[in-house]
């Protein structure tokens, strides 16, 4: 929804930790894979190829330099797709607050970001609800 406010390399990194945060409760949910896909798309990068995985420390590095706008939005977008499944399981927790720490993004913020991203997701479902009803 925001990606496109990112630059070029953000949007890499951004996509790294995605895939790598939907790896974290062991599976990648086919909720989750379809809204990896958005983001592909909404980033224009159909072509990119993964390559941080296994140093996914350095992309927050890296990200954790850039503007904090930029900061809240791939945090919200990780909400967005960690949530995707409706849970966030404690390996998922641990690396959101390892995120927050890295941003320097206080709880009450995480916690606004996530409170907004499941608000978003409830409005689509009963959206969904509505065109589909019989």
């Amino acid at each position: 929804m925001y990606l496109s406010e990112l630059n070029a390399g953000e949007k890499k990194n951004f996509l790294e930790l995605a895939k790598y945060a939907m790896g974290l409760n062991g599976e990648q949910k086919a909720e989750e894979q379809e809204v990896f896909m958005s983001f592909v798309n909404e980033c224009g990068l159909n072509e990119y190829r993964l390559s941080k995985q296994d140093n996914i420390e350095s992309v927050i590095k890296v990200l954790a330099k850039s503007k904090a706008k930029h900061q809240r939005i791939v945090l919200l977008e990780l909400f967005g797709i960690l949530l995707a499944d409706d849970e966030i399981c404690s390996n998922e927790q641990s690396f959101l607050d390892q995120l927050a720490t890295a941003f320097a993004l206080d709880n009450y913020q995480v916690q606004r970001i996530k409170r907004w991203v499941l608000a978003m997701n409830d409005l689509v479902a009963e959206g969904h609800a509505m065109i589909n009803k019989d």
